[in-house]
């Protein structure tokens, strides 16, 4: 009777436990948890703005350069150039603008590269301060989490 008593007693004891350590967890995990709102910090930053006029500028000059390649072309094609000649000032004019493309997309990984570090780096900053083991995006959480990206913004834009 007595070893039964102890068992039960036993078994009580291990499920309280268990019960306890399991909201613990729950509640540290929630509390060590923020997310943010990347679309909003993307828009919000101010360098964001100033890199998408930068690359809208060049973006302006090289769809420039191709609208006058494409207009040579259909003057070419009225005034009666053969397929043969055409398609060299084809070649031509693609071999012109590669470079200007290339150099376009160069600039835009770069850019977008600078500010992802920036952005990065402002979220470990704020994680810091409030003690947040795990950041995530907004999208991936159904619930619980500390939304932090107003004062990742505010990091940034200092």
């Amino acid at each position: 009777m007595m070893i039964k008593k102890m068992t039960t007693a036993l078994v009580v004891l291990f499920f309280a436990a268990n019960f306890a350590m399991a909201q613990a967890a729950t509640s540290s995990a929630t509390s060590s948890m923020g997310f943010i709102d990347v679309q909003k910090i993307f828009k919000g930053y101010k360098a964001t703005a100033t890199a998408q006029q930068q690359l809208s500028k060049d973006e302006e000059s090289f769809k420039k350069d191709f609208e006058d390649s494409q207009k040579k072309l259909e003057d070419a094609q009225k005034a009666g150039k053969t397929k043969e000649d055409i398609e060299k000032m084809r070649t031509s004019l693609e071999e012109k603008l590669s470079p200007k493309r290339d150099a376009l997309l160069k600039m835009n990984e770069k850019l977008t590269v600078s500010l992802q570090k920036d952005i990065v780096t402002a979220v470990s900053k704020v994680a810091q301060k409030l003690g947040l083991e795990t950041v995530v995006d907004k999208q991936v959480v159904i619930y619980g989490g500390m939304d932090v990206t107003d004062m990742v913004l505010s990091e940034l834009n200092k």
